[in-house]
């Protein structure tokens, strides 16, 4: 099998509940298989990920700086600047940010946590040229995506189910135009 340049988006941490771990473990594994993996997330820690040798992100500024964690790695992470808002399907204590339900947060908030991440997709797949891409999360992983990867760059959608569960169904007129756009 021939090396991929892949992206994923992913948009939180990389420990602690099951989507996490997974695209943890996913990362790890496609990179076991010989794939560059540029994951985008909000993990504060990329070091402690074993995986893992750069981690970028735009604390400086707004410019993407990107450090080596350990060599012979093929996983890079980003971390977009959120504005220090993190929507997220339940409750949850993160980091450096202040995490509020995507039911808590007018439509202002999630336009511009979506503008953020577009950027950052954008500015990451300029410099790494992915070949294919994932999104997790029916709102917002695949949006971003749709927005912000070049033309032609195919890319899949893992549905995990808080995002169907506590975003789309109890306010479909809100997040299902951004779920059917991704």
């Amino acid at each position: 099998m021939a090396s991929l340049r892949i992206l994923i988006f992913h948009g939180y941490l990389l420990r602690g509940t099951g989507s996490n771990v997974y695209n943890a473990l996913l990362a790890t594994a496609l990179a076991r298989q010989g794939h560059d993996v540029h994951l985008l997330c909000q993990e504060r820690r990329p070091e402690d990920v074993d995986a893992v040798g750069a981690a970028g992100d735009w604390d400086d500024g707004g410019v993407l700086r990107v450090r080596p964690i350990r060599d012979g790695r093929r996983v890079t992470t980003y971390r977009p600047d959120v504005g220090g808002v993190l929507p997220v399907y339940v409750a949850d204590r993160y980091e450096g940010v202040q995490a509020r339900t995507f039911a808590e947060l007018d439509d202002a908030a999630i336009a511009d946590y979506v503008a953020r991440n577009v950027a950052a997709v954008a500015e990451v797949a300029e410099r790494v040229a992915p070949d294919i891409a994932l999104a997790n999360h029916l709102v917002m992983g695949p949006l971003i995506l749709a927005r912000g990867l070049p033309e032609g760059v195919p890319y899949a959608v893992k549905i995990h189910g808080s995002a169907l569960e506590y975003a789309v169904k109890p306010q479909p007129e809100r997040f299902l135009p951004a779920a059917r756009e991704g």
